[in-house]
Parts: C-alpha cells; structure tokens; sequence
C-alpha cells in the first residue's frame, strides 16, 4: 500500500480511479479481480472458464491441413531470437547460425524426397505448385499442364492465377470412377508434342495412395512430372525422385507447423539439377570464408528479383525461413525412424476410422488404401454440425467432381485416438 500511495502521490490524485474519469460510466465494467494469481492458477482459473464453451470436441479435419503432434522442443527452437525474424539473411557474415539451418532443411527434404536440389521455402504448398508450373514452362516453353480431374477448387485457382499471362492450357486426366485411382491411358491419350508437363498428386485428392502414379514415366513421353506430394507420407511411400519427377513439392505445414486456423504455412519445393538456373526462390549454398572455414551463403543470386527484377525466377522475397527451420527441428528430432513410424500410425488409423464407420453402416467411397483422408457415402451434414465434429468436408465442394453424391471426407492423424473413432461412428451411424 505504501508503493500505491507513493505513486499516486506523485501523480497528484487521492485513487486510481481517477485515473479512468475520461472514461464514460456506461463503458465502464463494474467488476472486482480479486487478489493477484500467480501464473499456474491464473492460467488454470482462464482454462476453466474457456471449458465452459461450445467446442469442436471430435477433429477430423484434414485435406491439407492436419492436427499432427509438434514435440514442444520445435517451437522453444524457433522462438530463439537469432531464428525468430522475418528477413532475410543477406549478411552471411553475421547470419550464419540462420544459413547453417536452412542448408540443413535443404538437405533433409532433398533426402526425403531423393531429389537433387531444394529451395530454401515456399509460401504454401499451392504457391509452390503455381511456381513449378512456370518453372516447367520455363523450361520447355510448351504450353499444356495435365492435371487430376479432381484437383481442388482452391488448388485450381491458384494456378490459373500464377500462370496469368502465359498462355498456359491446364487439360484434365481422368481417375478410374472405381478405384479413384490415375487413369494412366487416358494420361497417355491427351499428352502431345505441346505437353509441357503432367501434374500428379500422391497421396490423391481423394486421399488414396495412388501405385499409378508410381509408373507415370511410362506415359510422359518428352514432358515433365510434377509431384504434389505429402511429406509425412514418404515415410513409408515411394518418394517423387524414385519415380522420375523433375519437380516435387509439397505443403509442409504437417513438418511441425500448427494448424493456426490455416497459416502460417511452408512451401517445399525441390527439383532435378539441371534445371538449377530456371528455378524459382532463394537457395543457400556451401564455401569457405576467408579463414578457410566451412560458410554457408545464399546462392546463384542472379536469379533473384532483388538482382536482376525484370527477368526474376521468381519474385518471392522473405520467404517462410522460419518454418523452414520448424521443420528442419521437427524432421530431426523424429529422425527416419520416427517418420516411418507417424506414417504407419496414420494408416492404421485410416483403417481403424473406415472399420468402425463400416460396422454402423457408413460405406467408404473407395476401397484402395488411404493415407490421412477417407472419402466416404454419407449425407446427414446437419448431423455433422450439430454434434460439434470437425469434418465431414464434401467433396463437391472442395472439387469439381459430381458423380459421387453424398461423398464427404473424414481425416485422421497419429493422435486421433480410437475412443474419438468410436464416438464418430456411433453419432453417425445412430440414424
């Protein structure tokens, strides 16, 4: 009390009240916080008010973004004020802690993928994509992009957007309606002398693991292969560079990276060698400095807007440095070991979740092998709403694709517990 007296003393006013009188009665809340908390039961007294409210108690979004499990060590490393920043490390010379993370994210995802050369980041995994396809057409200057017939709506126009301008025709390839798998002749069909390049999609948007896409380069012909993959599935899949893609990407938000109602998110994006010099985004490489001593250094900058704008690979700038790194901790704390084990997790949990819908009468779409996303026939939305669960997403409206009625999806990662499966499918098969 003496500390308060001698600060509104030296203040000139007799309460703090007075220090509010600018302040109308009728904004005024009349209400008494009591005495101090220390921060364990202050943060607990918050919990118990917050568990008053209406939640989504049920998770089984997906489609994209996924509610994996982040080891608590990745986010104490990026909150550490020497990754923590949003600029970009021009000045190696007191950037190198910032360099040496990024070459080592580099280098992971280029062993995850067994391509040759990654970026140092994307924005997202659709804008990667939208730059892969002007990298393609960069490098061929033909101006077809064959794509899934059931590519996303957003997906979609993300690409119309980033090819804008350049003459590019996007021609849809079509899925065996039984299967939901490629249709590797109707791919062979519709690529010409003017293909520039065949979009494909492993795990598919119908969320299956798709062995077609694994003999894509049996149909190509003279055109390029892009691969819009799931990084946690390569845990136990075949990766892009097996199976012949010149340009791999993917969206890394899975790489420990929170849902964040949807950002931020990270652009992996990776490609052969040779076309190095067409590629878009920063690229950090290996030297020496004047000592002799291993440095690190951004690279081949003379493809970048901030050298040369006008004729720019591309015109990303600060890029996603800082979830680059989350994923570099997350991948190394899992090791390929853990990774393997995530991804077999999410399968059997994939199989677990169709299982139990099955015995209340809920039919798969598809009978093939998923990954986190499970397309099944069900057409009480309002159910889904009313019962507080996040999912259910239609495939109507994520995808131009009509012909499977009542299809909706439901996700699943390595925490969905088998007691949530269980509560899902007996609230949905309870009509």
């Amino acid at each position: 009390m003496e500390d308060l007296d001698s600060m509104l003393n030296a203040l000139g006013i007799k309460s703090i009240d007075e220090l509010f009188l600018d302040i109308p009665e009728d904004l005024k809340v009349n209400m008494k916080l009591g005495e101090p908390l220390s921060e364990y039961d202050l943060i607990n007294k918050i919990k118990k008010i917050g568990d008053k409210n209406k939640r989504n108690h049920l998770m089984f979004l997906g489609n994209g973004i996924y509610d994996r499990y982040i080891p608590h060590l990745v986010d104490e490393i990026i909150s550490r004020n020497e990754f923590l920043t949003s600029y970009t490390p021009y000045q190696p010379e007191i950037s190198q802690g910032m360099l040496t993370a990024l070459f080592e994210y580099q280098s992971i995802i280029s062993d995850l993928t067994e391509m040759d050369v990654t970026n140092s980041s994307m924005y997202d995994g659709y804008t990667a994509l939208g730059e892969a396809v002007r990298m393609a057409y960069r490098i061929n200057g033909k101006n077809e992009i064959l794509i899934p017939e059931n590519i996303y709506k957003s997906k979609l126009s993300i690409l119309n957007n980033y090819s804008y301008g350049l003459n590019i025709k996007y021609v849809k390839y079509g899925f065996d309606r039984d299967t939901g798998l490629v249709d590797l002749n109707d791919i062979q069909s519709k690529v010409n002398e003017n293909t520039c390049a065949i979009i494909t999609e492993n795990p598919n948007s119908y969320g299956l693991i798709d062995e077609n896409v694994l003999s894509i380069n049996e149909v190509k012909k003279n055109s390029l292969i892009i691969s819009y993959y799931d990084p946690i599935s390569l845990g136990i899949i075949k990766p892009p560079g097996e199976y012949g893609a010149d340009i791999a990407v993917a969206e890394g938000q899975q790489l420990g990276i929170h849902m964040n109602a949807g950002g931020p998110l990270l652009g992996l994006f990776s490609f052969k060698r040779e076309y190095v010099h067409k590629s878009p985004g920063r690229l950090i490489g290996e030297g020496v400095d004047k000592n002799g001593r291993r440095a690190f250094v951004m690279t081949l900058q003379a493809r970048e807007q901030h050298i040369r704008r006008a004729r720019a690979m591309s015109n990303i700038c600060s890029n996603q440095a800082l979830m680059a790194v989350a994923a570099t901790a997350y991948l190394s704390i899992l090791g390929s070991s853990g990774l393997r084990k995530i991804a077999s997790i999410t399968v059997n949990k994939a199989e677990r979740l169709k299982s139990a819908l099955k015995s209340h009468g809920i039919q798969t779409v598809f009978n093939g092998i998923n990954f986190s996303d499970v397309l099944f026939h069900y057409g009480n939305y309002k159910k889904i709403a009313e019962n507080g669960i996040s999912g259910g997403l239609r495939l109507s409206d994520l995808t131009n694709i009509d012909y499977y009625d009542d299809a909706v999806f439901f996700s699943v990662t390595e925490k969905t517990e088998d007691e949530s499966i269980n509560e899902l499918a007996r609230i949905l098969g309870d009509d």
